[in-house]
């Protein structure tokens, strides 16, 4: 979202923004210097978060306090609008909109179709002024045929010229970017790179933090057998830096909405490998990648070896990748599809000035 900030206020939004506080999301906020307020936040939608520190018994106990501060939050900022942003927002959204405040709900998920997916989408559709989703697939999950939400495709910044990639260089390097987490398929990655470094001599990165509580452990486990495979690995990275080094994306998810990464990829002027799951399928035509079905890191390995064999095929991918992005997933093109909603949240209320 800080992303369209900019380019939202030139349209004349101003902003004010509620986090998790202390936390290092509120901190970059603050050094911004935007108007930021928040409070710790004990919001839990399932029993496995909500057995996450402090504990359950502390997060209920501290939840009615939460609501509180938010809601004088409110009443010190008296927004025109709420944008609530993401799925896990659902308790303040609905507490804005019962405090009488237009509210637009953003979803970047994928609600699952199970009773509480079902029952989650219900709850956003009565909460939301103006529902907007960020791919066909995700507004398909939350839409009842009666509601169809607004699609706002995500944009991602990109470098405003890039070198075709002519693969002369001694090694192919392909790299992935994402949370290490069950939902990016961090595994097929690996597994997928331990087969094709049996045949070819490929340099494998991932850039990605564990930082998902529920699968902690888990990708630890993932980030010791990528050591094992010989894949170079950081937290954290300059993306755009990085891709102006790598030959191949790669981003074999399970479940996604949109993926920012594979965006920057495509913006970077990298032919990208996704699965063909959500999304993804909406973001990357035959022209600009390959699509491979989840769960089969064979399928993986071999799209791999496939552009890692043809670079010509992958200079001309990484250049209609990269027309694709300009032409559909900018960050202009995104506020713009925003200021549209919250025009259409707002109705005859206000408009920006």
């Amino acid at each position: 979202m800080l992303r369209a900030i900019p380019e939202l206020e030139e349209r004349g939004w101003r902003f004010a923004f509620w986090a998790p506080g202390p936390s290092e999301l509120y901190e970059h906020l603050r050094g911004l210097g935007l108007r930021v307020s928040g409070a710790p936040r004990p919001v839990a939608y399932s029993w496995r978060a909500l057995r996450l520190p402090p504990g359950p018994l502390r997060r209920v106990a501290a939840f009615p306090a939460y609501l509180r501060a938010y809601r004088r939050a409110l009443d010190a900022t008296r927004p025109a609008l709420v944008h609530a942003n993401s799925l896990t927002t659902l308790v303040e959204a609905a507490v804005a909109r019962l405090s009488g405040i237009p509210t637009l709900f953003h979803v970047h998920e994928m609600v699952s179709p199970s009773r509480k997916g079902r029952a989650a989408a219900a709850l956003v559709r009565l909460t939301a002024t103006e529902l907007v989703a960020v791919s066909e697939a995700s507004a398909a999950a939350l839409g009842d045929g009666a509601t169809r939400p607004r699609i706002v495709y995500e944009g991602a910044l990109s470098p405003p010229e890039v070198e075709p990639h002519r693969g002369d260089r001694e090694r192919t390097v392909v790299g992935t970017v994402g949370v290490i987490s069950r939902r990016k398929g961090s595994d097929l990655f690996v597994e997928a790179a331990r087969r094709v470094r049996h045949t070819e001599d490929v340099e494998f990165r991932m850039i990605g933090a564990p930082t998902d509580p529920l699968d902690e452990a888990w990708a630890r486990e993932v980030l010791g057998q990528a050591r094992e495979a010989g894949i170079a690995h950081q937290p954290r990275a300059d993306v755009l830096d990085e891709l102006r080094d790598w030959d191949v994306f790669v981003l074999p998810s399970r479940r996604d909405p949109f993926p920012i990464s594979l965006l920057e990829a495509m913006g970077a002027g990298l032919p990208v490998i996704g699965t063909r799951v959500d999304g993804i399928s909406e973001q990357v035509t035959p022209e600009a990648g390959i699509l491979v079905d989840p769960e089969s890191p064979e399928s993986l390995a071999a799209a791999i070896l496939d552009l890692v064999s043809s670079p010509d095929r992958r200079e001309q991918m990484g250049l209609a990748a990269r027309r694709r992005f300009l032409e559909n997933f900018t960050v202009a093109r995104q506020a713009e599809g925003l200021h549209r909603a919250y025009l259409a949240a707002l109705g005859d209320r206000a408009v920006p000035g």
